[in-house]
């Protein structure tokens, strides 16, 4: 049994989706537009908790600001073809998984 999943293991690494996604990561990683992106959405949605917590309501003018960032960010094509190589990659673990819980209540 321990073969056979470190089998599956390889054999998902080795897949192609498994491969475009790491490699479109590493394209996310060097590109500093999307970095930067990434952590000033962090960094307001801090504040905004922030803000929340205290219960001052500028809390809401973040959030508009944070709502901006994230649409920009969801339009950029690499971040696209990085979150849809994603779904591909999830959707193999997913159906691993699934085919892993079929067996083993097979076996049951």
């Amino acid at each position: 049994m321990e073969n056979k999943m470190e089998e599956l293991f390889q054999a998902i690494k080795e897949s192609k989706e498994y491969q475009s996604y790491l490699n479109i990561g590493q394209v996310i990683e060097n590109d500093t537009e999307i970095n930067d992106l990434v952590n000033e959405i962090k960094k307001l949605q801090k504040k905004s908790v922030e803000l929340e917590y205290q219960h001052d309501n500028r809390f809401h003018e973040v959030d508009l600001v944070i709502e901006e960032m994230v649409e920009k960010l969801n339009h950029h094509p690499v971040y696209q073809e990085y979150l849809r190589k994603m779904d591909e990659f999830n959707d193999i673990l997913s159906e691993s998984s699934h085919q892993i819980e079929e067996y083993v209540n097979s076996k049951i």
